[in-house]
């Protein structure tokens, strides 16, 4: 029976180690629910001030929103589902023409060995 005791001794101490997962998991738990309940109250009331000011009809904020709301479209614009090829390459080029200046990039070296010269004399 020492087969017996033992299954039962594990057993229990399996149970112990599994109760005291389930305490710390609630503890995180409660504290994580915490800092959310925190971070909602804190964008509830950060909005409610937005809200408020916008409202409150307070000049520079009102003026800033007004100046950055981009002009409204053409009407002949054509959408760009209907755009062909050299249309859409046109308006992609434009559109991330501001937004993404190129940076510089270094020559790979394929790029690099590729315009060397060769050396034979036959270019």
């Amino acid at each position: 029976m020492p087969d017996d005791t033992n299954q039962r001794r594990w057993n229990a101490a399996q149970a112990r180690l599994d109760a005291d997962a389930a305490k710390r998991h609630a503890a995180r738990q409660a504290v994580r629910e915490a800092a959310d309940d925190k971070l909602r109250a804190t964008i509830e009331e950060a909005v409610r001030t937005a809200v408020q000011s916008l409202l409150g009809g307070k000049t520079e904020l009102t003026e800033s929103v007004s100046q950055s709301l981009p002009a409204a479209p053409a009407a002949d614009v054509t959408p760009l589902h209907k755009l062909e090829p050299a249309e859409w390459i046109a308006h992609a080029g434009q559109y991330w023409a501001d937004r993404m200046p190129s940076k510089y990039r270094p020559m790979t070296m394929g790029e690099f060995l590729g315009s060397q010269d060769d050396g034979d004399g036959a270019a």
